[in-house]
């Protein structure tokens, strides 16, 4: 558990259908990731910018995190992507196939430029193995980074390999860990990939417990009807929130230079700390039994 805030489900709204934007504020997710980027097409990317900004302006969000998938700025879109995020009521945008440093301080430059305030947060989508390679240069990029994401559809052709459904991920483990390493030295949330088969809720709750156990924040969705089954994957199991509240009693508890000890364990600074963030993700909204 090592999110401050709750990621856990992050649901894409494509551009292709009109009613996608329209209909996202009464989901109940964590996240709204809005895409202007592969879902739309060619022919359809300005009317899919108007359709989002009649949507965000209708507000009456229920307290989602809001980002925009943008295309990227050496596309003949990225530009105008850019400059109506600046102004949209949002909270960051999402670069796709990110496989440098320079391409995030462009954005930032160009987000900057535009007057947004310094609470607007920039993520990076790493779909390309060039982008595993550089994924620390990213992460260092800006002040404005907040997060990583990966793709492993692309990843995958990358590499050669082909994709299949959890548990087969053996082939991309190693990228998959290497993001939230780096993610976590950096102090940024970290998004798995989405899963392909949505008709198998047993299935996509194992791969959310797997990715947990990897160490990530959530995972992007396209089906809404999975973020249930997210949410309750990666926030915390009721015996982890009985846990912390007896670790921070018992440190409360403590004699001043005394170490407390809950179940034969010695509890650490680290452990308390620990103990502390599933203490405050017990309080994050939809949190129900896995």
């Amino acid at each position: 558990m090592t999110a401050t805030k709750p990621r856990r489900s992050v649901v894409y709204r494509l551009g292709d259908d009109p009613r996608s934007y329209a209909t996202a504020r009464d989901l109940e997710v964590d996240v709204l990731l809005f895409d202007l980027e592969d879902s739309v097409s060619p022919a359809d990317k300005s009317a899919a910018r108007t359709r989002l900004g009649e949507a965000l302006a209708a507000g009456n969000f229920n307290g989602q995190e809001r980002l925009i998938r943008i295309n990227g700025l050496d596309t003949p879109w990225g530009a105008e992507d850019i400059a109506f995020a600046a102004k949209a009521p949002i909270d960051g945008i999402m670069l796709t196939k990110v496989e440098c440093g320079r391409q995030m301080r462009e954005a930032d430059d160009a987000v900057g430029s535009m007057g947004v305030p310094a609470g607007f947060r920039l993520w990076a989508m790493i779909e390309t193995p060039k982008g595993i390679l550089k994924t620390e240069e990213i992460a260092a990029s800006t002040p404005r980074m907040e997060g990583l994401a990966i793709g492993l559809g692309d990843l995958s052709r990358g590499l050669g390999g082909f994709r299949h459904a959890a548990p087969f991920r053996f082939p991309v483990l190693a990228a998959l860990s290497h993001i939230v390493l780096v993610a976590r030295a950096y102090g940024l949330a970290a998004i798995d990939s989405s899963f392909r088969d949505a008709r198998d809720p047993e299935a996509f709750r194992a791969a959310c417990l797997e990715s947990r156990e990897l160490g990530y924040d959530g995972k992007a969705l396209s089906n809404p009807a999975q973020a249930r089954i997210a949410d309750a994957a990666f926030g915390p199991a009721p015996a982890e929130i009985d846990w912390s509240r007896r670790v921070i009693a018992a440190a409360a508890a403590a004699a001043p230079g005394i170490q407390a000890v809950v179940d034969g364990q010695l509890i650490e600074p680290g452990y308390l700390d620990v103990a502390r963030r599933v203490a405050e993700a017990a309080k994050w909204p939809r949190l129900a039994s896995r």
